[in-house]
């Protein structure tokens, strides 16, 4: 696995730059991501209840979040009286194509994926949509007609937003001194936008910061990514934020940094219930939470209403969804649970959803 970094021009501060990082503004621009959210993002019930029996697939990426989304899907989809298969997709061609035709055999009426590159299953999704099946993708970064996805909730507008966001919470913690490298994930769809994103909002707030990004391979989380990243950190000794596309990818680097006597602030999007129990015990600094239980709810319920012959409601089609960055201090539930901003989000979607 390759670990050079990807440079880009805001690598080194140039001697005759002024040292000044615009902490004001990127202070404003956090400060509605840092208290809990109070809109729900779904307030338009069905018009009528979703037939019993509905067959709902899972496409599930490799990543340890897209795990754990399943596990939404799946209550999600008890829920509304449907039944759940997953079929694991992996991060290939191969995997993605296999899975797809696997699915396809199922007959299903709705299919759910989340965020991988629609373009590995070839023509797998839109067999799945030329035979009758509703596609609702989760957080796919790309114009998502062309493979036959029914609805995108949440494209790249999401990444982009992740991108500046984690940009704004480096430079917050750490002003004109932060030296950063993002770890990026090129098989996750989410990644290059985030990446381009958290650069440029870098190099606009603060020009004399040093930024570079490495790429880790999505098939090494949970076992190898703690000495990838080590290894790089010891090649770099004075960067003092790590940044994550995915914080899943941090699994288990704290005792690695530990064990390499390397202390370094850490913060990413999409944490998984170890890395919320890592930042509950100071292990790993802070995370960009999006609510994975509502946002996955609504993106079944985007495709109940797709099943019900109407259209995803305004909100799901502008991608609202509660998001927050957690620290220590927010981390006052039960981490393997998870967070949502909504525990009560179960009996909120049987109201919407008119299910006794």
């Amino acid at each position: 696995m390759s670990v050079a970094a990807c440079g880009s021009s805001s690598d080194s501060p140039s001697s005759d730059k002024p040292q000044t990082a615009n902490v004001t503004a990127v202070k404003a621009a956090l400060a509605p991501y840092t208290a809990p959210p109070t809109a729900f993002p779904v307030s338009e019930p069905l018009a009528q209840r979703l037939a019993g029996g509905k067959k709902f697939v899972y496409l599930q990426c490799s990543t340890p979040i897209c795990a754990a989304v399943g596990l939404f899907v799946q209550q999600a989809v008890g829920g509304i009286g449907g039944t759940y298969t997953v079929v694991n997709a992996g991060s290939t061609a191969q995997t993605a194509q296999a899975a797809a035709s696997s699915a396809n055999a199922l007959k299903p009426d709705a299919v759910i994926l989340g965020a991988i590159d629609p373009a590995l299953f070839g023509g797998g999704l839109k067999k799945l949509s030329q035979d009758g099946a509703k596609l609702v993708s989760l957080q796919v970064a790309k114009d998502v007609k062309p493979y036959g996805i029914t609805f995108n909730y949440l494209g790249q507008d999401l990444s982009q937003r992740n991108g500046k966001l984690l940009a704004d919470w480096v430079i917050a913690r750490k002003g004109a001194e932060a030296d950063a490298v993002l770890y990026t994930l090129p098989a996750l769809d989410i990644s290059a936008p985030l990446q381009k994103a958290f650069q440029a909002e870098m190099k606009a707030n603060c020009p004399s910061c040093k930024v570079r990004a490495v790429p880790v391979d999505v098939a090494t989380i949970g076992t190898t990514a703690p000495r990838t990243i080590v290894t790089d950190l010891q090649g770099h000794r004075s960067t003092n934020t790590a940044v994550f596309v995915s914080l899943s990818a941090a699994g288990g680097l704290p005792a690695s940094l530990k064990a390499a006597g390397l202390s370094v602030t850490t913060v990413g999007f999409g944490p998984t219930a170890g890395n919320l129990q890592d930042i509950k015990d100071g292990k790993l600094t802070a995370a960009l939470n999006i609510d994975f239980p509502v946002s996955t709810w609504t993106a079944v319920d985007a495709a109940a209403r797709l099943l019900g012959g109407a259209q995803p409601t305004a909100s799901e089609q502008a991608g609202v969804v509660p998001e927050q960055f957690l620290e220590q201090k927010d981390i006052t539930f039960d981490p393997t649970r998870g967070w949502s901003a909504f525990p009560d989000y179960a009996p909120r979607f049987a109201k919407l959803w008119l299910t006794p």
